[in-house]
This record gives structure tokens, sequence and C-alpha cells, in this order.
């Protein structure tokens, strides 16, 4: 009998060692929560989590979106989503028969979409229960319907480009000024932009929205570029849109602006062709003349005059190259004539075509000087000193005014040829 004793004694005292002096129902921290059909949370729900119903992207602070019964359920220690607090919030009820606590959204719901890209959320408990002080933790996904609430937003107001005149074809912008689109929406996978504004080059450039950055998913790149050779005329404005891929379809403008680069662009004369009028030249001629166009207009480049630019004047005699300079300054080109002689003032009017070569571009226009009539004949001269000069005056200024008048209605080419005959 003593033995039969002392073996149940020991086998109690090795029982309790392994135990560590309590059963594993007695581990066990004693929190109790309650589905809705009144059921507990299985050990599998504490560990594997719950998820409940979804709830709107558009949820006001202060919704309660889920109640829960508990026991033994003191309070709650903490809660966070992601490791933030200001999305929900959890608290137990107070005034209640029974023993509950609640989820709410919080104030900071509102910016959820902004910084996070979960379509659920993950909240995370940490309980107090009754017994011992112990803790218990659970994690209740809440799924989020996106209603594409947001609209894109560009990340400048505007994109500026300055660039030099012609642009080639598949010219890419983005080096200078990357088009950018932010859509904070959940399920928004891609952005589509567009660009309008100008009849003639609508078709003119290709836009195409890319992946999101790596740096931030909801940040939309674009890669823009030419589609053909541009060659604006003045600083000119377009469209931008960006439109997103959710339903319904949320769309938002910008603009583009493009500002010629004149310094550097390719060369180009603010005029087809300048007309120096020496009709009025007194006989007792200076040696030099520095040509004054109609107009009072300055040969002048009005883009490309940066770097470099050569000048020179073409379609004259080996002659008349003799008694022309040009010179420059800065976009200002000058020409002077010298050696005025009778013979040379005598071929009434004398063309020339003046290029600008920049590099391996190239603008020209077109040089048109009307000469006085100068006599051969010295008695006429001498004659003509006390005579008055109204019929000559007259008729020079009728050539003057069918020179303008032949340049507009029939074009430049034409009369530059009938110089060119008519000298030889």
């Amino acid at each position: 009998m003593k033995l039969l004793f002392g073996s149940f004694a020991a086998l109690y005292i090795f029982t309790l060692l392994i135990s560590g002096g309590h059963s594993e129902i007695d581990e066990k921290p004693n929190c109790v929560i309650f589905h809705e059909n009144g059921e507990a949370f299985s050990d599998d729900d504490w560990d594997r989590g719950i998820e409940i119903d979804q709830i709107d992207d558009i949820t006001p602070a202060g919704t309660i979106i889920k109640i829960f019964k508990t026991e033994n359920i003191p309070y709650v220690y903490t809660s966070s989503v992601n490791g933030k607090y200001s999305y929900l919030r959890v608290r137990e009820s107070e005034g209640k028969d029974e023993d509950e606590f609640y989820i709410k959204i919080d104030d900071g719901f509102s910016e959820y979409e902004e910084y996070e890209t979960e379509e659920k959320m993950t909240l995370s408990i940490e309980f107090e229960c009754s017994k011992d002080y112990t803790h218990r933790n659970i994690d209740i996904r809440i799924p989020i319907r996106d209603t594409n609430n947001h609209s894109p937003k560009f990340l400048k107001w505007a994109y500026k480009y300055k660039v030099p005149m012609p642009l080639p074809k598949n010219f890419v912008f983005d080096t200078i000024n990357q088009i950018v689109a932010r859509d904070v929406d959940l399920t928004n996978k891609a952005i589509d932009f567009a660009i309008k504004g100008h009849d003639k080059y609508n078709k003119a450039f290709l836009i195409t929205g890319l992946e999101p950055t790596k740096e931030d998913k909801k940040n939309y790149p674009a890669r823009f570029e030419t589609s053909m050779t541009i060659d604006f005329e003045e600083d000119t404005a377009f469209i931008l849109t960006a439109t997103d891929s959710g339903e319904p379809r949320r769309t938002k403008a910008s603009s583009i602006n493009f500002v010629i680069d004149k310094a550097n662009s390719f060369p180009r004369f603010s005029e087809p062709v300048y007309v120096a009028d020496l009709t009025h030249l007194k006989y007792d001629k200076p040696d030099k003349i520095l040509l004054r166009f109609l107009g009072d207009k300055n040969i002048t480049l009005d883009r490309g005059y940066e770097r470099p630019v050569n000048f020179s004047l073409t379609d004259l005699s080996e002659e008349n190259k003799k008694h022309f300079e040009v010179t420059s300054s800065g976009p200002y080109v000058y020409i002077e004539i010298n050696g005025l002689t009778d013979k040379f003032l005598n071929q009434v009017a004398i063309s020339a075509v003046l290029t600008a070569t920049k590099e391996t571009a190239r603008a020209h226009t077109a040089i048109l000087v009307v000469l006085p009539e100068v006599s051969d004949k010295t008695e006429e001269s001498t004659e003509s000193v006390g005579k008055p000069s109204t019929e000559d005056d007259s008729a020079n200024g009728y050539m003057v005014s069918t020179i303008i008048l032949s340049l507009t209605s029939v074009g430049l080419l034409g009369y530059v040829i009938y110089f060119h005959l008519y000298r030889r």
C-alpha cells in the first residue's frame, strides 16, 4: 500500500513539473469576443484574424462600422492600422448592460488613399484580459470600396518648354520637364494623357502614359515627344489632359507652353524682303552709304542670332560685289555701299540675296536697292542743277511704288528674276 501511494505521489509531482504547476487551459488569456450569431471567436479566429463588411472610401469620420460584444475584456490596450493610429478608432462602449467595443472611422481616414495602396485595412487590436492582466491580439480586416472620388492632379500647374526652332521629329521633352500626374484612388492603374488646342499641330505630338514610379506608386509619368518636325512662328500653348482608369472616369487639365529660344534657334529673318530707296540721293553723293530700308526697318534676325552667324550676299555681279559690305551686331545686320560711281548708280536697281549661315542651318532674305537716275551726259547733269526735279521725283516715286506692289502681288522671285535679266 505504501508502495502504491508513493507511486501516485511521484506521478503527481512529475506531472506538476512538466506542466509548470498549471493546466493548458489555465494558461490561455480569458478574453472573449462574440460573432453576431452569438458564437465566441475560435482560436483560429484569434490566430488568423477575421474580415468584416466592406466600407466606402468616402465614409465620414465618426461612423461606427462594427460593434462586438465581449467578456472579460476590461479595456482595449492598443489598436493601429499599418502602425498608424489615425484611420480607425477602437473604444469600449459605456453605459451598456453588456460589455462591448466598437470600431469607428477616425479623422485621418479621409487621407488614407493619399498614403496607402492596400485595398484592405488590417486593424491590429491588443486587448487586456481580466485574468492575471494577460493580453491577447487579433487582426480585423476591413475591405475598402474605391468610389474613384479623386481626379488626377498634375504635379505642376503648367509645363513650360523653352526650346529652339525648328524641332525635329522624335524630339523627347522628358529631360527638360517631365510630365507627371498623380492619382491616389486605390484601384487606379493607369493615366491616359492627351494634348489639344492647335489645329495645325494637333497631331504633332505623341504623349504616352508610363508605369507609376518606384518611389511613389501613385505618380504616373508620361513620355512626351514630337511626331513631326515643328517650327512655331511664336510662343504657343496647348491644353494637356490626364484621365484616370476608374469608373466613372475623371479628367484634369493643365497646359503646355512652348517658349521659343530665339537666340539658339536656327536663324530666320524677320522679313522676306528689304527695300532700300535711294532715288532721292543727291548727285554730290557721299562715298559711303549705310542702307536704310522702307518702313524704317532694320535687317533683323528674329531668332538664331546667338553663337557665330556668318552673313553673305549672293546673286551679285563681280563688279557689284565690290560696292557692298555686310556687318552684324547681335540680331541686327547692316549693309553699306561704297564707291558710288555713275556706272554703279545707272543700274536703276540692284537685287541680291542675303544669307545667314549658322553651323549647318541657313536663312535667306531678299535685298532690293532702288538707285537714283543719273545722266551719262555732263551737259544734262549741269542743266539739271537749276531745274526743278518734280518730274524725276514723280517718276522715281512711281517706280518705287511699282516695285513694292510687284513684290506684294507677284512675289519676290519674279521680281528678282526681272532685275536679274534687266541688268544684263
